[in-house]
């Protein structure tokens, strides 16, 4: 993931197709969520965060987005997180 961040930081965000933008974004968000996310890959990870949720109409549909598939992307990425309150 750290070489997917080094890519995101030498290119544009803008000019990122959806589809690379949120692969970007969960390889963040997932290591965010395992706890590997410091120094200079959080501040790409934020940038690409903010140009990501811009093709959301506004922070609630990106959150419903994002709980709706946070399971299947990280569990994509080696990590399942586990919460007390699910069945």
């Amino acid at each position: 993931m750290l070489k997917t961040l080094l890519v995101a930081a030498t290119i544009s965000l803008s000019d990122l197709n959806f589809e690379t933008l949120e692969r970007f974004y969960w390889d963040c968000d997932t290591m965010f969520m395992k706890g590997e996310l410091g120094g200079q890959d959080t501040m790409t990870c934020l940038a690409i965060t903010e140009e990501f949720q811009k093709h959301f109409w506004d922070k609630f549909v990106f959150s419903q987005y994002w709980v709706a598939n946070k399971k299947q992307q990280w569990a994509q990425r080696g990590y399942k997180h586990h919460d007390e309150h699910e069945d």
